[in-house]
């Protein structure tokens, strides 16, 4: 079976909308898992008020309010890590109202640390099950870190994985990790055991998210794939409209886990339905397994635009192919250190010239402030003052329509435009919060900035893939995926840090950098309906209007 074969077998099969429909739905719905676990750390981790707790006079009954009165430096304060250091066993004996009289007539004694506090929340979460306040604050926003680093080691894995193994193999495993890391993440009562089972959360995200998106787009053709491609992330939205509801009808935190955790089960008929990519049976020399899976039951009645050959001859070349196939897996069965190597070449050539740097760099800074932007949007919402329910709801909503408006604008205007547009219009409206005191409005400005910036993913994607040569396509489009990891990585950090200085603090910072991304994105050049070039030579050839300048700032063609 060659190319031509299989894109018109491919291209027949696709004829059968319920398979193509039903092959969609496996590859993309896990996405939903992803987005809650992604997501939920806005309900799961939390900014209670909090204070100092005193064994002594809760063994006398005294109410949290009357604790909180006499210890706290500031009562009136959300968070209160010191104390001071009373006689609280005298305290025990002579009551509230007699401790109060004997505070006004005395002088203050010394501040001193808690040991332990006492919360004001409705909804327990990670925050008060390990004390992850004060000098542990950080350790709140490791919770969230720990899934995205696990996205950022996952995407790695899940390629070695997908080369090795096959598509439908990382696929399987990785639904399993999701299985079984879910509900483990409830059940820990160590801080750590659940840090490791966010990280193999995240990992697990990531192979699904990759390998079911391959096995879509190798077993569709190229009028689907697009379509498809750009739909394929439709699931985050249907997972963020239904974690809000999962999280009102949660007790705590851990409650809200199982929810998010037990229906993973469901991924085993995933795993039991979705096919292995052709593709990559083929490259393996599994022809005949390629065949049965594209054909099944009805190979006899498919016709194929092919040439026909005589039975001897067909076999002969059907030898031949897989006699070549095989030596050339052979010829890259090479140490893993020369591998390495070769691998670490082939990354530095997209730096090979000043040309090639600056686009990297530019399309570096537009993934990396993209995936930031829509990470602090997505778990802003205590620096709001919203609704977190609500916000986390409308977050889905405003979202799905992102993910199509690409499909309709890119037909007609070119990447530059698109893509500045929408970055400045996220700039422009997240910086208008700091002129909005209502909470609503504040909620709707960020909507629209979460809506561009859904939608700007998309555009930079394709802008990225069309910059680059052919044979440095591949690194520039991974290594702009690690950029964006590390972006959602750094996303928690902005929020609880920075929004603990100020609650304006994050959401301005993303406002900056989007309208400078958009900015940057005017030096690049257009490349719509462009050839796309094939190696470094037709870099170093092209025009100098078609290079990195500020003359392209006015062109937009």
């Amino acid at each position: 079976m060659d190319a031509g074969e299989l894109e018109n077998a491919l291209e027949e099969r696709s004829k059968n909308r319920w398979w193509l429909c039903t092959l969609f739905v496996l590859a993309s719905s896990p996405g939903i898992f992803n987005s809650m676990h992604i997501t939920s750390y806005v309900f799961i981790s939390g900014n209670p008020k909090f204070w100092c707790d005193i064994p002594e006079l809760r063994k006398a009954n005294w109410t949290d309010e009357e604790i909180r009165n006499i210890s706290a430096i500031n009562p009136q304060a959300e968070e209160n890590c010191f104390m001071y250091k009373w006689n609280y066993k005298y305290f025990e004996q002579i009551g509230f109202n007699e401790s109060v009289n004997y505070v006004q007539n005395n002088k203050k004694p010394t501040e001193v640390k808690c040991t332990k506090y006492l919360y004001e929340e409705d909804f327990p979460t990670i925050v008060d099950e390990w004390d992850l306040v004060c000098e542990y604050g950080t350790l709140k926003s490791v919770a969230q870190v720990a899934v995205a680093l696990g996205k950022f080691f996952g995407a790695f894995f899940s390629a070695c994985l997908q080369t090795k193994f096959g598509r439908k193999k990382c696929f399987v495993f990785s639904c399993f990790l999701y299985i079984v890391s879910g509900p483990i993440a409830g059940f820990a009562h160590d801080y750590y055991l659940f840090l490791v089972m966010r990280l193999l959360i995240g990992i697990a995200g990531s192979g699904v998210y990759e390998s079911g998106y391959t096995i879509l787009t190798e077993l569709t053709v190229k009028n689907h794939r697009t379509r498809l491609g750009c739909l394929y992330n439709i699931s985050y939205s249907v997972g963020l409209m239904i974690l809000p509801l999962l999280a009102y009808y949660s007790n705590n935190w851990r409650e809200l886990q199982y929810y998010l955790s037990f229906p993973a089960v469901i991924l085993l008929v995933h795993c039991w339905l979705i096919p292995e990519s052709p593709r990559w049976l083929i490259t393996q020399g599994k022809f005949e397994k390629a065949r049965n899976l594209i054909y099944g039951e009805k190979k006899v009645e498919i016709k194929l635009d092919t040439v026909h050959e005589a039975p001897q001859q067909a076999a002969t070349d059907t030898t031949a192919t897989r006699r070549n196939t095989n030596s050339q897996f052979n010829e890259v069965h090479h140490p893993w250190y020369k591998r390495l190597f070769s691998a670490a070449q082939r990354l530095l050539k997209i730096f090979a010239s000043s040309e090639l740097r600056k686009r990297i760099i530019i399309c570096y800074f537009l993934w990396f402030v993209a995936s930031m932007c829509y990470f602090v949007l997505a778990l802003n919402a205590h620096n709001f003052t919203a609704n977190k329910y609500w916000y986390v709801a409308l977050n889905g909503l405003s979202e799905a329509p992102g993910y199509v408006l690409p499909l309709l604008v890119l037909a007609f205007v070119g990447r530059k435009l698109t893509g500045t547009v929408l970055f400045i219009i996220a700039g422009v409206a997240l910086l208008l919060i700091l002129l909005l005191n209502n909470s609503v409005a504040i909620m709707v400005v960020a909507l629209i900035g979460r809506f561009c910036m859904s939608a700007v993913f998309a555009v930079i994607i394709l802008h990225t893939s069309e910059l680059f040569p052919t044979s440095n396509r591949n690194s520039a489009i991974g290594t702009s995926l690690t950029m964006a990891q590390l972006g959602a990585i750094v996303a928690p950090f902005i929020v609880d840090s920075l929004g603990d200085i100020h609650w304006s603090i994050p959401s301005t910072l993303c406002g900056v950098t989007s309208i400078s991304a958009g900015l940057l994105i005017l030096l690049l050049p257009e490349t719509r309906n462009k050839p796309l070039m094939d190696n470094l030579q037709e870099i170093h050839s092209i025009k100098s209007k078609e290079k990195v300048s500020c003359y392209n700032c006015f062109s937009f063609s």
